[in-house]
């Protein structure tokens, strides 16, 4: 009998290892680890940490897996109860990459002020750049129909027919190989070996150029003036 109790206590305490979960007293959960510097971490508060054991350049911190391209993955509500917003998704990452916020806006570290090394963008650079650019209309096949949308569960029935005529809405992008070579510093490459175009760096150019041609409007302006050709802008 003994032997038995103590074969099953074996067993249990190598399930319970197997496992690694822990309870720690004040309520921290740990899963994958049996303390709380790497795995799943779970808090009394709500908060859900990952931590990887190896910290390896460019290695998978979370991974969510869709069978969907148009599936929602890491979904953000916002539940302030001040807010307009109260319990409204305000992010979320589809299947097929594409990133969806509220008001569209990025939050990010861009402030050269702070920075050691900063050097003004020429502005004939920035003008002659932008003109070396192609934009492009194209269409990506969708793996959602039209009838899904509409016999969709999750989707407002006030918002299934313009999500229809989405579907047929066409893409706008620039062709990145041409950025490359006009201007290498607003394209990066991920892990992927895929080209990535800086959209930032592209307003910046964008706000560069336009300055470039305020600047000859304003000289050739001038010089129409002082011909005669046009008359000044105070008559």
């Amino acid at each position: 009998m003994k032997k038995t109790l103590l074969t099953i206590a074996i067993m249990l305490f190598a399930v319970a290892a197997q496992a690694q979960i822990k309870v720690n007293n004040d309520g921290h959960i740990s899963i994958g680890s049996l303390t709380q510097s790497f795995g799943i971490q779970l808090q009394p508060n709500g908060y859900v940490y990952f931590r990887p054991q190896h910290h390896t350049a460019y290695g998978w911190v979370t991974n969510a897996y869709s069978n969907k391209d148009t599936m929602l993955n890491w979904m953000v509500k916002n539940v302030d109860t001040t807010s307009t917003l109260n319990n409204k998704l305000v992010f979320y990452v589809r299947g097929d990459g594409k990133v969806w916020a509220k008001k569209h806006y990025v939050y990010g570290d861009n402030n050269i002020v702070v920075r050691s090394e900063s050097n003004p963008i020429d502005k004939e650079e920035a003008l002659s750049t932008i003109l070396q650019l192609q934009g492009y209309l194209y269409k990506e096949n969708s793996a959602t129909s039209s009838e899904e949308i509409m016999e969709s569960e999750y989707v407002k029935e006030e918002a299934k027919e313009a999500m229809v005529r989405d579907l047929e809405k066409r893409d706008i992008g620039l062709d990145v190989s041409l950025l490359a070579e006009a201007f290498p510093d607003a394209v990066r490459t991920d892990p992927e070996a895929r080209l990535c175009i800086d959209n930032n760096a592209i307003i910046t150019l964008l706000v560069e150029a336009v300055k470039q041609q305020q600047e000859e409007i304003e000289f050739l302006r001038k010089a129409l003036m002082e011909n005669g050709l046009m008359e000044s802008e105070k008559q």
